[in-house]
């Protein structure tokens, strides 16, 4: 989820050598997404292909120079695809329309282009197939209104607190949303209308804002244009049905349903008032930010289906199959500030909104099923993406793969050759270390990565594309490669528990963004992020770790879904401060009791979350180092402390009061510990571990894993892919490095092509940091 920056164009220079024969054009592309293999994948006239792609400058249509030399750099490789891009409207000072596209113009829209354009679709596909006369097309685009429209609508545009006009459409905005719906179909429309559209497979709609509503990048949660105000009321009538009921649910005597105002941010008041607010909230302190809420996924809904189906509309009218894909549904961006990170001159806040609820991404699972939507297209995660980082997608990955549909992730790897400061690998070692562990990354989740350049020239030495001419090649055999789920660590995410809070974003960061990161990704055993909702489905796969970092409420139905579902087989489950905290109604001890089986003290402010490991001989704390502190410095709360079970850690909190920072509890025959005992476990036999801090260490996700019978593949705190057919590893540390296996298998180094060896029940190598080893797994 990038903040939209004005370009600045660095020309480079470099020449390659032609790796391969030009296949020959094929007939017409008919382009669908089909399972293979065990994952999720574009078949073309009947054939699944890995795909292997390149998209050169997003904002391409003003820079054509430097988009010609970058899309040329990648015809040796022969790509099994090119985005193109939309192009822009030609106007004297382009940044003053920088999204205004000839397609819209004011209140028209049209399938033939209305004004002159900077450079065309048409130059773009007749540079690539002359280049690449085998590569197939995808289409991107941004459904964002042009500056001429806003001109003509004030009216429809979004107003903060404050009384400013933000330069946005209200999420109110039906004419938008018509106007957004008709953009996308007259796209389509146009480009189907091209000679070329028999090269064409799919349509990349990358929103508005990749899916994020743009008032809330810059911290703005609450609409208080009249149209939305409007709304805001029509949608209370239509919910409390009487003044009474709205009175009492909102806490306010006073309030009708003609006068009731669209709520103010308190997290924008002064930091003595902020700081008091309690992060967990009863239904009567928060039940306007519910509601706001609400209706605010209600509108962002009827965008998204509004465009899908306009889109799919589109597609059956060419006649044609074509995959279409979003940029949107970003939930592991839980807690995400954008400015904050990207803005050198404003600083993280202590207390921003979430945004991916205040952008209408609750229960983004019921859009799994829309009309014209066959899967997502998005960045991965900026915060540690460098060497020694990590490669996470923004979007909803693992929900995707799970329920058959397609997973595009952008590899915008920013190197040495351009001059952007951003994430620049600083060598062409450090190059080849990230892009492989990104693909390693793919291919274990399962979705497709391809190569970006954004605004620059990242792409311009010969020994860079040496290095993706094999990475090219090895997705392309990647089609032949079976993907299976192995059983590990699941982090459930639920996109609905900012309702139960006061908005903010802080607590996610750190317990869902930075867990990721340094915590599930080292530990040696894979991991994924599920929705919820995901546990309901069939084919959940198997998996020995249940993590619930934000499972503030829980009715009879999850409960059940819990119970059918993860308390059992010897399951570790491993709840977050704050888990079950809620009732729907109001906060308390009694409803995480439910949740979790502990009983609860509670402590009702906000405090900083620490503890400190204080029982070693326990298998889930044996070999950690005596300084092992869990938690950090965010302050949250009210406080839930473990009073039974067994207690595994001292909580360093209010008053230096003694209580449990850490408790394990055992029900049924608990857990297997090794393997060989899953199959002796079964319904109610789980083991319940309460954290009253997070994030939680690698090796502490390690033993965890351990303990519940996974397989554990590495203990070096190194970052660790694996599924059934890969395995890889990528570090910064140098040194000799083991991976364990989970049985003996033939193994093929994947970057060097070369058999390693055969019956293998590990893999041992010298590591020479930083560099990514990836290898492939055959039984």
């Amino acid at each position: 989820m990038k903040k939209i920056l004005v370009p600045i164009i660095v020309a480079a220079n470099a020449l390659l050598p032609l790796f391969s024969p030009a296949p020959q054009a094929q007939e017409i592309s008919q382009a669908e997404i089909r399972a293979h293999n065990g994952r999720p994948m574009v078949s073309i006239n009947g054939k699944p292909t890995a795909l292997p792609g390149y998209s050169s400058v997003a904002a391409a249509p003003r820079f054509d120079p430097i988009r010609t030399k970058q899309t040329a750099r990648f015809f040796p490789h022969r790509m099994g695809a090119y985005y193109v891009t939309i192009p822009a409207i030609k106007v004297p000072n382009w940044w003053e329309a920088y999204w205004d596209t000839p397609f819209w113009v004011g209140d028209k829209i049209s399938s033939t282009p209305l004004g002159e354009s900077e450079g065309s679709l048409d130059e773009q596909v007749e540079h690539i197939l002359k280049g690449d006369p085998g590569a197939h097309i995808i289409v991107r685009f941004f459904a964002h209104e042009p500056k001429s429209w806003r001109e003509l609508h004030p009216d429809q545009l979004f107003i903060n607190e404050e009384g400013q006009r933000v330069e946005a459409p209200s999420f109110a905005s039906t004419l938008y949303r018509e106007k957004a719906a008709e953009f996308c179909e007259a796209i389509i429309a146009y480009c189907e209308s091209r000679p070329w559209a028999n090269r064409i497979i799919g349509y990349a709609n990358f929103s508005r804002q990749e899916g994020t509503h743009e008032p809330i990048i810059y911290g703005w949660m609450f609409d208080h244009s009249p149209l939305m105000t409007a709304r805001w009321r029509e949608f209370l009538r239509e919910k409390y049905k009487t003044v009474e009921a709205l009175r009492t649910a909102h806490n306010d005597p006073e309030a009708t349903f003609e006068s009731v105002e669209v709520p103010r941010d308190k997290l924008r008041g002064a930091v003595p008032q902020v700081s008091q607010i309690l992060y967990w909230q009863n239904a009567k302190d928060n039940q306007p930010l519910r509601d706001y809420l609400l209706l605010t996924r209600d509108l962002y809904h009827q965008l998204f289906r509004a465009m899908a189906g306009a889109m799919d509309d589109a597609v059956r009218t060419a006649g044609h199959k074509r995959f279409l894909v979003y940029d949107t549904f970003k939930l592991p961006m839980m807690g995400w500030d954008n400015t904050g990170f990207f803005d050198e001159k404003l600083s993280w806040s202590p207390a921003f909104p979430e945004n991916l609820a205040a952008s209408g991404h609750m229960n983004i699972t019921d859009l799994f099923n829309a009309r014209g939507f066959d899967g997502l297209i998005t960045p991965h995660d900026y915060q540690a993406r460098g060497v020694g980082g990590v490669y996470e997608p923004e979007g909803m990955v693992d929900s995707a793969i799970l329920r058959g549909k397609m997973f595009f992730s952008e590899m915008d790897t920013r190197t040495h050759t351009g001059t952007d400061p951003i994430f620049a690998s600083r060598n062409d070692r450090e190059f080849a270390a990230i892009t492989w562990r990104n693909l390693a990354a793919s291919w274990t989740r399962g979705f497709n990565s391809y190569w970006m350049d954004l605004h620059q020239d990242w792409f311009a030495s010969a020994p860079i594309h040496k290095v993706i001419n094999r990475q090219v090649q090895t997705v392309k055999d990647s089609v032949n490669w079976k993907h299976e789920t192995m059983p590990g660590i699941a982090m459930i995410l639920d996109d609905t528990a900012v309702l139960e809070t006061n908005g903010s974003g802080n607590v996610f960061n750190e317990q869902i963004m930075w867990e990721q990161k340094m915590g599930l990704a080292r530990c040696g055993v894979p991991f994924r992020i599920y929705q919820f909702e995901d546990l309901t489905l069939s084919n959940f796969p198997k998996h020995r770790v249940f993590y619930f970092p934000n499972l503030y409420r829980v009715d009879s139905q999850r409960m059940r879904v819990l119970q059918n579902k993860v308390f059992r087989d010897g399951n570790i489950v491993v709840w977050g401060p704050g888990s079950g905290i809620s009732d729907g109604e109001k906060i308390g001890p009694e409803s995480a009791k439910r949740l979790t089986g502990f009983d609860f003290d509670m402590i009702p402010s906000n405090y900083q979350h620490r503890a400190l490991i204080s029982d070693f001989t326990h298998p889930i704390m044996r070999g950690l180092p005596a300084d092992t502190v869990l938690g950090g410095p965010l302050a949250y709360g009210p406080l839930l402390f473990p009073k039974d079970g067994q207690r595994l850690a001292e909580a360093w909190t209010k008053l230096g009061r003694v209580h449990s920072g850490l408790s394990v509890k055992i029900f049924g025959r608990g857990a297997p510990e090794k393997a060989s005992s899953i199959s002796a476990r079964g319904a109610g036999d789980w083991v319940s571990v309460f954290t009253t801090a997070a994030p939680l260490p690698a090796s502490l996700w390690r033993n965890l894993a351990r303990y519940g019978g996974a397989h554990v593949y590495s203990e070096s705190n190194d970052v660790l892919m694996a599924d059934s057919s890969i395995v890889a590893l990528h570090s910064v540390q140098s040194g000799r490095k083991i991976i364990t296996l989970p049985g003996r298998f033939t193994v093929h180094d994947v970057v060097s092509g070369k058999l390693v060896g055969r019956g293998l029940k590990a893999v041992q190598f010298t590591l020479s940091a930083p560099e990514t080893r990836v290898f492939r797994l055959e039984p």
